[in-house]
């Protein structure tokens, strides 16, 4: 009787020990827990960047588009007479902004001068910046700024350096990266909008 009683004592003794977790085995389980849920925010963070980026390269692309389609349709004046031509400017000092102008003749915009705008100033989203401006030509380096134009009746785009400086280049690409992203590498902090001198625009990867 008394060794049944002993048995059935260290069986329950035992099933005691054995339920629940130990401190030590609590802590290690919130630790992967915690890992877990650390690498998933940061990779959703990630993921949440490159989508807003890319977003913005086809908004980007867009207004450049409009412009486009504004110049070609434009109305006759009454006279026999067409719009100016009409352009976007960019330049990488005022990395937050681009601008819809309407020529004065010189095919760049000028600030100071008898160009005007129309429409509104286009903004980019604080979180990103305009971060290159590149011709596809290996004589030619990066600028500082750029104005793109169109003129009725082709849908072909030109590009200005300045005043009557016509860049004879295929391409340039708008590049549109994080604010605060360092390098050119290419990856999830770039963008770039390419624009041919044929007039197609489009969102490309950087190459």
């Amino acid at each position: 009787m008394f060794s049944h009683f002993l048995a059935l004592y260290n069986k329950n003794r035992h099933l005691l020990l054995s339920r629940g977790f130990s401190m030590v085995e609590l802590m290690v389980s919130i630790s992967i827990i915690v890992m877990v849920l650390t690498i998933t925010m940061s990779r959703q963070s990630s993921f949440n960047s490159a989508v807003l980026l890319r977003s913005e390269a086809f908004d980007l692309a867009l207004a450049i588009r409009e412009v486009q389609l504004s110049a070609v349709s434009a109305a006759s004046d009454g006279g026999g007479e067409f719009r100016n031509r009409l352009g976007v400017y960019f330049d990488t000092d005022t990395a937050n902004t681009y601008v819809f102008f309407r020529d004065n003749g010189d095919n760049f915009y000028s600030p100071t001068g008898t160009d005007t705008m129309y429409g509104v100033r286009g903004i980019i989203d604080p979180r990103f910046v305009i971060s290159a401006i590149t011709p596809d030509s290996d004589s030619l380096t990066s600028n500082n700024d750029l104005s793109i134009v169109f003129e009725r009746p082709n849908f072909d785009a030109r590009f200005f350096k300045a005043a009557n400086n016509d860049l004879t280049t295929s391409r340039v690409l708008i590049r549109i990266s994080l604010a605060g992203a360092t390098g050119s590498d290419c990856g999830s902090d770039f963008r770039d909008v390419e624009i041919t001198s044929a007039g197609q625009i489009s969102v490309v990867n950087c190459p």
